[in-house]
């Protein structure tokens, strides 16, 4: 039986920290697909196939939430 959308969006929302941080990602890799131009996008007829795919990603620790206190610091010029 296949889960439901709701569901698995529940469970991912625990295995990043939270739904905020879930969209946070989602919105941040359908960013970087739509900056990329359709070349780069990931064959999909829409955006509830994009959705997926993104999930597809987080569920298969593909792609990640970094935060800002997780990032390498900025050197700063001298």
């Amino acid at each position: 039986m296949e889960r439901s959308q709701e569901h698995r969006v529940e469970e991912l929302s625990k295995k990043v920290g939270g739904r905020f941080k879930l969209t946070s990602l989602v919105q941040k890799q359908m960013r970087e697909y739509h900056l990329a131009g359709r070349a780069f996008m990931p064959d999909v007829a829409n955006i509830n196939e994009l959705f997926d795919y993104i999930l597809n990603q987080v569920e298969n620790d593909e792609i990640q939430l970094r935060l800002p206190e997780q990032a390498a610091p900025k050197e700063l010029p001298e």
